[in-house]
């Protein structure tokens, strides 16, 4: 059986279009918007599956059509998929000047966030899927515009190794409120920061380090500088921060009429999103899948694992 859905999607700086294209628009419009993409679900026809929907392999499937310069000598469609981190996957292969390709992302085990997944197309050559599951593998297809399989890959999320649990903070918490890295001037702060770029998948402008993890803030009641944490939200989001800034001696600094800022992203200088700056916070919106659109469900402190090629 298969059944035709649309994902409805916030961007803040590419818009995939259903026509195969991606457009730029200014990178001031709010994340708010939203564009469809065409995206099919197919289930496993056998009996089982009619009745089990934990046995249905789940597909999403997007397409994007560039020009962008590219050398002679490759080998054709040379698929890789790189660990980004707990959330995303890169893809690259070579792609030929005025082609038009489809990448399809099938779920290996099923879950139920398989609707936060986006494609954050580049090029023709280079797509990041955002909006994954820690520890989690996933095929992907690269195929033509007439629907001929080009390459299959199966690539897999950064699987942790949780070392503390912490409680849960009830209320709102997805007061993602920010800071500006330019003030981290002393130690250990800026030692924390060195190195970081502005996270060029999501264009927040949150500073990203060379493990996957974003740059922020949090209070000493969770850790200190340097340590490492999952963060899971209630909408199945996933992301990994570093604390390079403290809070101090608390839990979460106060965000409007009873709002718990937790979580306070470190940004680069003069890339704080002007809706951000608006609004005093990034949990308004979605940004290319992290959508921090919903409150914390949990914070695990876990240990590093491999620097990643962004």
């Amino acid at each position: 059986m298969i059944t035709e859905k649309v994902i409805e999607i916030g961007t803040s700086f590419f818009v995939i279009l259903s026509s195969g294209h991606y457009d730029l628009p200014d990178r001031n419009v709010t994340p708010i918007h939203t564009t469809a993409v065409t995206a099919v679900q197919t289930l496993s026809e056998t009996a089982s599956t009619v009745t089990t929907a934990t046995t249905a392999a789940r597909q999403i499937s997007a397409e994007v059509k560039t020009e962008p310069a590219y050398a002679e000598s490759y080998v054709p469609y040379a698929f890789t998929a790189s660990t980004i981190s707990v959330s995303c996957i890169k893809l690259t292969w070579n792609g030929d000047e005025d082609a038009e390709y489809t990448v399809t992302l099938t779920q290996t085990v099923p879950d139920d966030y398989i609707d936060n997944v986006y494609f954050v197309f580049q090029s023709n050559s280079l797509c990041y899927v955002t909006g994954l599951r820690e520890g989690t593998e996933y095929q992907f297809t690269l195929s033509d515009s007439e629907e001929n399989i080009l390459a299959e890959i199966t690539g897999k999320t950064e699987n942790v190794e949780v070392i503390a649990e912490f409680e849960h903070e009830d209320g709102w918490t997805n007061c993602f409120t920010y800071e500006n890295a330019k003030g981290l001037t002393a130690n250990p702060s800026w030692s924390a920061i060195q190195g970081a770029e502005p996270d060029l998948i999501t264009d927040t402008g949150i500073l990203r380090d060379a493990y996957g993890d974003y740059c922020c803030a949090m209070g000493t009641f969770y850790g200190y500088c340097g340590d490492r944490f999952l963060v899971t939200l209630e909408n199945g989001t996933q992301f990994t921060v570093k604390i390079c800034d403290s809070k101090g001696n608390r839990r979460y600094h106060n965000f409007g009429n009873g709002g718990k800022s937790v979580i306070e992203f470190i940004h680069a200088d003069g890339l704080l999103p002007d809706c951000a700056a608006f609004s005093g916070s990034y949990g308004y919106y979605n940004w290319f899948g992290l959508d921090l659109r919903a409150n914390i469900a949990s914070i695990q402190k876990i240990n590093y694992g491999d620097p990643v090629v962004y």
